[in-house]
């Protein structure tokens, strides 16, 4: 009878939600992948959103990890009038289960070519101003 208790007891704290350990004080986890960006944009941005997130109470994962939300970034870039290119990026944040809990956007023009190599203080920024409306995606 130990055995089966035990069992029971060990399944349920494995299939614990997330919201679970939310309620008791543990901090969320969020694991942050960007693609399509120009140079090292697409580590450059998912470090310092990352950053951004963790100062905000959001734990950073890796993706092997359960009970993660995950934040996902697009990055697309466009031409643009007088040697400009216009700059998207799309951030989705899902949930644990897989389900989209929002969207945020940001578009920026920058001059041409500018992130072709190294984004350095434009990560920081363009995830400085994202965060706080990711943030606000989690559940507290």
């Amino acid at each position: 009878m130990r055995i089966v208790v035990a069992a029971a007891l060990n399944l349920a704290v494995a299939l614990w939600p997330a919201a679970a350990a939310e309620r008791d004080g543990i901090k969320p986890f969020a694991y942050v992948t960007v693609v399509g960006a120009p140079g090292d944009g697409d580590q450059a941005l998912a470090a310092a959103l990352s950053r951004q997130l963790a100062a905000r109470g959001l734990e950073p994962a890796a993706a092997t990890e359960a009970n993660i939300y995950e934040v996902q970034g697009t990055v697309r870039v466009a031409p643009a009038a007088k040697g400009k290119q216009t700059v998207a990026i799309v951030w989705v944040v899902l949930g644990p289960d897989g389900k989209q809990l929002g969207i945020t956007r940001q578009t920026k023009d920058v001059r041409k070519g500018s992130l072709d190599k190294s984004w350095g203080k434009a990560a920081d920024a363009a995830a400085g101003a994202a965060a706080e409306d990711i943030a606000k995606l989690f559940p507290r």
